[in-house]
């Protein structure tokens, strides 16, 4: 919503350090020079498991007594080089170039004179962010314009972290110059809704102008800055003074399809919209951060989408934290932002000044795209959670206004903890049925923020979190009986593995769908023993008689038979003709191999129009 209107060091000191450092290495005191006079090495780093480590390096420890040439030889045989020792029994390692960290970890964990072996991880200093650090400033000629973005200590964010180009904040709007020169480079996707084409072209400039706000081109020596340095922004044309719910749904939905991490949404009424509600709450389950301008009638009545409580609400403040006259205001607002004489982008390559929540919303928003990406990126409603809690709790208190306080990024960077990456400490059951559908509980940690499962490189069919320690994950069909790999994988694409082995699915199982329509096709498919012969039985009601310890069908009709594959796995294609519509009809696989080995349970299909 809008209203139209690093620490120097002088030459002198560098020569100075250069002649201790030489004189103390004439007198063979080098032992005596501070840790903070040497030079640091330069350590590659790499991202292990969401943790910032030493790049192809490991950490040893062998057991307690183990002789020096042992260890030497343990290094050798690995084809590993000893960096040097940290302690009698801790030795640093370097891999081989482009290995695995866990590979080698497994392999030095397999000899009994190592106790473990882990990464050599990079521990961030315990303090706490001073009031003024250096910050980042843009090398934008028009930053100067910029109070807004100084206001919520964006350099000092900047100081600590630039965003990633992969961080997409979608801006739903009234669409963009899209040939802006402070603009084009960061342009990600765009969309008319309202007109129904692929050109958001801006003919009326309020959408232009957030784009710029959230996500313009930074310190590229032109123009002005962008709350998400780094990241890149979506445009969606919904209108141009006002935005139908049609539009706006459409935009949603396909920001949320696309990818975008975070919505920018500087617009609504005092209606609660049910249609705009439900794709709300859709792209809130997918894992975005929602971000919604608070409104301009200067009053304490909700205003939609802001005022759901999944929605962060933002409200505008001045260049004194005060709020600003025309903003809306009370408990449900969540947060404020600079909302006066903002400064950005504007149509036809343009610059101007607004005013507005409008203008508060896609810095917020930016702002929320910036510490998605410190996350790693990969969207998931535990990680958009924790975007939404840092913003929250570091703001800066400006009064009763407003729930949380004016938004400080600096803050809200340091504030923020990265969701532990996933790690599994038991699996259950020890074998898993080769057909899908299979059942396995994961027990660990990270499991809430695991954004995907694969079993043997295949995605898993469903996995759900019950909590931090608990994951029920529903397999694939095996790829082969015998050892496979489970991996789940986490924030920033972290991941962790575990041996599972899949055995024979015994009893028999079936799997055909409850109801087929008519004039289409479907499969039965159905698992037991390795190399097993089946045979399908139909019947057109569900009675049983009890044979060799198995409910048997009792009208049945054998429609087909032949063998299981190496698994244990088959499948049978059908095709019904809609003369069957109406039609109940029931099934049952039962499994052979030298006698009778089996029999699923019964299956019930309804032929529907």
């Amino acid at each position: 919503m809008c209203q139209p209107s690093p620490p120097p060091n002088p030459p002198a000191v560098r020569r100075l350090l250069r002649v201790l450092i030489a004189c103390a290495l004439q007198l063979g005191c080098t032992a005596m020079l501070s840790a903070q006079n040497r030079p640091d090495p330069n350590l590659a780093s790499a991202t292990w498991r969401g943790q910032q480590v030493v790049a192809g390096e490991l950490l040893v420890q062998f057991q307690p007594g183990t002789p020096a040439a042992q260890q030497q030889a343990r290094h050798t045989a690995l084809g590993c080089q000893r960096l040097g020792a940290v302690s009698a029994s801790l030795a640093r390692v370097a891999l081989p170039a482009g290995s695995d960290l866990d590979t080698f970890i497994a392999r030095y964990q397999a000899t009994a004179d190592v106790s473990f072996a882990q990464p050599n991880v990079l521990h961030r200093p315990v303090v706490a962010l001073p009031a003024v650090v250096p910050g980042a400033v843009p090398a934008d000629p028009k930053w100067s314009s910029q109070w807004n973005l100084s206001k919520v200590r964006a350099p000092e964010a900047w100081a600590i972290y630039t965003g990633d180009p992969a961080a997409v904040v979608a801006v739903i709007d009234s669409g963009v110059d899209t040939t802006h020169p402070d603009l084009d480079g960061h342009y990600a996707w765009g969309l008319d809704t309202y007109a129904g084409d692929n050109d958001p072209t801006d003919s009326y400039g309020h959408g232009t102008h957030c784009c710029g706000i959230a996500a313009a081109e930074t310190d590229n020596g032109v123009g002005v800055a962008g709350a998400a340095w780094a990241g890149r922004f979506a445009s969606y044309r919904c209108g141009n003074s006002s935005f139908p719910t049609s539009a706006l749904v459409a935009a949603i939905d396909d920001a949320v399809a696309r990818g975008a991490l975070v919505l920018s949404m500087s617009w609504g009424s005092n209606y609660n919209d049910p249609a705009i509600r439900t794709s709300l709450q859709a792209a809130r389950d997918a894992g975005c951060v929602l971000v919604a301008a608070a409104g301009n009638d200067g009053v304490a009545t909700k205003f939609y989408p802001a005022a759901h409580d999944f929605v962060i609400a933002v409200a505008a403040s001045t260049s004194s934290d005060s709020r600003a006259s025309f903003s809306n205001y009370g408990s449900w607002v969540d947060v404020a932002a600079p909302g006066q004489t903002i400064y950005s982008t504007y149509k036809d390559g343009g610059y101007t000044t607004m005013n507005g929540t409008s203008m508060a919303c896609p810095l917020v928003a930016g702002a929320a795209d910036l510490l998605y990406a410190r996350l790693g990126g990969t969207r998931n409603p535990s990680s958009a959670l924790l975007v939404r809690a840092a913003l929250e709790s570091s703001a800066v208190d400006v009064g009763t206004w407003v729930a949380h306080g004016r938004i400080d990024m600096a803050a809200a960077l340091n504030a923020l903890v990265p969701p532990l990456a996933p790690e599994i400490s038991a699996l259950a059951p020890a074998g898993v049925e080769a057909f899908h559908g299979a059942t396995l509980a994961i027990t660990g940690s990270g499991m809430s923020a695991v954004s995907a499962v694969s079993a043997g490189g295949v995605p898993a069919l469903a996995f759900s979190a019950a909590d931090e320690q608990n994951l029920l994950v529903t397999l694939p069909d095996a790829p082969a009986l015998g050892p496979g790999t489970l991996t789940l994988t986490g924030p920033g694409g972290t991941s962790d593995s575990a041996a599972i082995t899949w055995i024979e699915t015994a009893p028999p199982r079936l799997d055909i769908p409850t109801d087929i329509p008519g004039a289409a096709s479907a499969h039965w498919s159905f698992g037991g023993g390795s190399q097993q012969s089946w045979a399908l039985l139909i019947a057109l009601d569900d009675s049983t008689l009890p044979w060799n310890g198995w409910d048997i069908l009792q009208h049945f009709v054998m429609l087909s038979s032949g063998s299981l594959d190496g698994r244990g796995l088959g499948s049978l294609p059908i095709w019904v003709p809609a003369s069957a519509v109406g039609v109940v009809f029931h099934s049952q696989v039962v499994t052979f191999h030298g006698g009778f080995t089996g029999a699923s349970g019964v299956s019930t299909t309804t032929i529907t129009p």
